[in-house]
């Protein structure tokens, strides 16, 4: 991985974006993170900007922290499985640099993670067996230097080398890895930091935030929080908390989501044990000197933004983007109440809300490894079959978003592993076989899912298509490109019904007609919208069953703007999710049924309380809006294309902000006039020319 993608990403970028655009301005009034700031990163970076990087073995730092959030998930006492397989980073790992002409060099300083031994031209030179903040090895070599191998063992990290200069620098792209019965491969560079620790310790900082309002006990934030408790009391206090003030006012409540313990830290101060997701905290009939939040946050900046003449919409997108950054951790997270863990399907609305929001592509990219690391050989990614199509999806639009060419490199053996697999599970048809142990989720709905299950398998070819094009992989492009093209027309005979010109659930289910495949199709490309006339009308229908939770009701969305109705689409917007915030959502919800009220609008799972309510698969309307209203969508690899075609329906004026990885699209509309704001190194089309950035282009709207 270069380590310029990295530190652009994360350290660098909002410096070059750091004039606010008129969405930024317009939308001021709707912030609701502490934490906002759409010109530098807040919390500061803890990443530094210069110095050379540490390397690990590729995959390995990913999966050494997944390994952590499973064992601080038990730790917290969350009520959530984790299925799937998942690799367990290797103990002993050996780092080689061969240089491209040999060199002389008598001495040599690390730092490392783990003992082992340094060899120079295949000799031991040095034993490193105790552990030292730093290393200085005497080579005394007697010969040029033509190869060196450095081979670390740790037990409980995953081993990793920083060597800051000389010929031998960690920042050089000579060095390889290797576990001990692997192949030699690129390692992976991670920068330093604030902290001085080796990257795969470097936590997440923290941010006091005080309570907005007290009031017989109970703490009011005013908004969704994770972070600790911090409660300083006369007495050893008792702690209730919650999402909602339902949830902290249930002192009788016996089934909780996350542990209630208290740890002392001296003074009369008291400190949750584990960071917890909440609004309120409830402290009764105590005498209370102090009460706040250590919020945890990842440092990011608010690049994107939206406005628009609609505030419910205006609202609607800046509790999605904060929904998103409560769910950036160590990756793209699901909910931080109670999964605290990443999930590829939930990923893929994720992923896309990211770019449009802090484009943090260090978080996506990790995402995909941590996940895919263990590859589908025993178990669907999070033990899910559409998991596993989502993984692949996943990573074209990675691609599409952030143009990595060195991790798809380095994911290509993984993705191409996956591809066989799963075409081994397919009958004659080119259908992907199941059964009824595998699990197919789609949604939380209770519906024939066989047609779903297919046009995300014909998805998932279309993409992997892409990716071999990248990979310039001829004989596999041929190949998917015959076997989507077959599967599409077995598909259309088995599942489409002519008469109603909509996907049937099933090809068994020859009258029942459910959202999922219709509007997976339209999205994928699998059906046309001027073949689409009959699912617009379906999903248009109030009588066909509704979707079962945000995360698929993001993609119904996508779907119906593509269909042409986007103000129909935007009434959903302001229906759903102003749904939501009605009832007091400061973040957005991982379920929502508007027939629910009082306790069992916060039951799921058949608990009281085990609804999330700030849920990342919900926070989808932070990349639909700006997406549908003004049809910014990227062409080519890492934005260097992109597409504006805005309809804005009755709106009346729109304003948006998309970071890019040059410099910060803006796009403004108003007065029946369109401006574009392009940034270095990118082309817009729009109304059919090319304007290529850095430049600002002024047009009367066409629609």
């Amino acid at each position: 991985m270069k380590l310029q993608h990295l530190l652009l990403g994360l350290l660098l970028i909002a410096s070059r974006m750091a004039a606010q655009s008129l969405a930024h301005e317009k939308s001021q009034s709707y912030i609701i993170d502490p934490a906002y700031s759409s010109t530098e990163m807040r919390p500061a970076a803890q990443l530094r900007a210069e110095g050379t990087p540490w390397i690990y073995g590729s995959g390995e730092l990913e999966a050494w922290r997944l390994q952590l959030l499973r064992a601080r998930k038990d730790s917290a006492e969350l009520k959530v499985g984790y299925p799937g397989t998942y690799h367990p980073p290797y103990q002993q790992v050996t780092f080689r640099y061969t240089p491209a002409a040999p060199i002389s060099l008598d001495q040599l300083v690390i730092r490392r993670v783990g003992q082992g031994r340094v060899f120079v031209n295949g000799r031991v030179v040095e034993n490193l067996r105790r552990n030292r903040e730093i290393d200085t090895l005497r080579l005394w070599a007697k010969e040029p230097i033509k190869e060196v191998r450095i081979a670390l063992a740790s037990p409980t990290d995953p081993p990793a080398l920083l060597i800051k200069s000389g010929p031998l620098a960690t920042a050089g792209f000579g060095w390889e890895w290797k576990a001990d019965t692997g192949h030699w491969q690129p390692v992976t560079r991670y920068p330093q930091n604030l902290s001085g620790v080796p990257p795969h310790l470097l936590e997440d900082p923290t941010m006091q935030v005080n309570p907005e309002s007290l009031q017989n006990g109970l703490f009011d934030f005013g908004r969704e929080m994770y972070g600790y408790i911090v409660i300083q009391s006369s007495e050893p206090p008792t702690l209730y908390f919650g999402e909602s003030e339902t949830e902290a006012r249930d002192t009788v409540n016996t089934v909780l989501e996350q542990t209630r313990k208290l740890v002392p830290i001296g003074k009369g101060r008291w400190r949750s044990k584990v960071p917890l997701a909440f609004r309120y905290a409830y402290l009764p009939g105590l005498e209370l000197l102090d009460v706040h939040c250590e919020a945890v946050i990842r440092p990011a900046t608010y690049l994107g933004a939206f406005a628009s003449s609609d505030p419910l919409l205006n609202e609607i997108w800046m509790k999605s983007a904060y929904t998103l950054r409560l769910n950036m951790h160590d990756f793209l997270l699901d909910g931080m109440k109670r999964d605290r863990l990443p999930w590829t399907g939930d990923m893929a609305m994720s992923m896309l809300v990211n770019s449009f929001t802090f484009a943090d592509q260090e978080l996506a990219r990790r995402s995909l490894v941590g996940l895919g690391r263990a590859g589908i050989a025993q178990t669907d990614i999070n033990g899910i079959v559409d998991y596993s199509l989502w993984w692949l999806i996943a990573q074209d639009q990675y691609q599409l978003y952030y143009g990595d060419r060195d991790h798809l490199e380095r994911e290509w053996p993984r993705i191409q592993e996956a591809l066989h697999i799963l075409n081994s599970r397919t009958d004659s048809n080119g259908f992907l076989e199941v059964s009824s142990e595998d699990w197919i989720f789609i949604d939380w709905v209770n519906q024939p899912k066989w047609t779903a299950v297919q046009v995300m398998w014909w998805w998932a070819q279309r993409s992997a298509i892409q990716l071999a094009q990248r990979m310039q992989d001829t004989e596999m492009v041929q190949f998917w490109e015959a076997s989507s093209n077959t599967l599409s027309k077995n598909l259309y005979a088995a599942a489409w019904n002519s008469d109603r010109e909509a996907w049937l659930s099933s090809p068994d289910a020859t009258r029942v007609f459910t959202r999922h495949p219709n509007f997976l199709a339209v999205v994928s490309g699998l059906t046309k919208p001027d073949d689409a006339q009959g699912i617009r009308t379906l999903l248009e229908d109030p009588n066909v069953a509704a979707v079962g939770t945000p995360y698929m009701a993001g993609f119904e969305m996508m779907g119906l703007s593509k269909l042409g109705n986007i103000d129909y689409t935007l009434e959903k917007i302001s229906e759903y999710w102003g749904g939501m915030i009605a009832r007091g959502a400061t973040s957005f919800w991982e379920a929502y049924d508007a027939n629910q009220n009082g306790v069992e609008q916060y039951a799921y799972y058949g608990r009281p309380y085990a609804k999330s309510l700030s849920h990342a698969w919900s926070a989808g309307p932070a990349a639909i809006l700006p997406s549908q209203i003004l049809g910014i969508r990227p062409l080519e690899d890492g934005w260097k294309r992109i597409a504006v075609a805005p309809n804005l329906g009755s709106l009346k004026w729109v304003h948006a902000a998309v970071p890019l990885p040059t410099g910060l699209l803006k796009v403004d509309v108003e007065k029946r006039r369109i401006t574009v704001e392009v940034p270095q190194g990118v082309t817009v089309e729009l109304y059919g020319e090319d304007i290529k950035g850095p430049g600002i282009i002024r047009r009367k709207l066409n629609n």
